[in-house]
């Protein structure tokens, strides 16, 4: 796959977990998070319960991966050893 197309359409930014509200819908489990950038900026997002860490808690710092500047799933950042 050509990674030219993917330039400026997917893209990574590391945030503060401020709020996590899951809530189900028939069944299926969903998460409501809210989260803070460094550059003072908010942004909410709702999520299949699949693409949140498990246990996340306000103040976990997270990956949010986005695909034209909507969230798509959140990851933990990667731990140094």
């Amino acid at each position: 796959m050509s990674t030219r197309y993917a330039h400026g359409v997917l893209g990574e930014r590391t945030a503060v977990v401020a709020e996590v509200q899951p809530y189900e819908v028939h069944g299926s489990r969903h998460v409501t998070v809210a989260l803070a950038f460094s550059d003072g900026t908010f942004m909410q997002a709702q999520l299949g319960a699949e693409s949140v860490p498990d246990g996340l808690q306000p103040g976990d710092r997270v990956v949010v991966k986005l695909a034209m500047s909507v969230v798509i799933a959140l990851e933990r950042p990667p731990t140094s050893d």
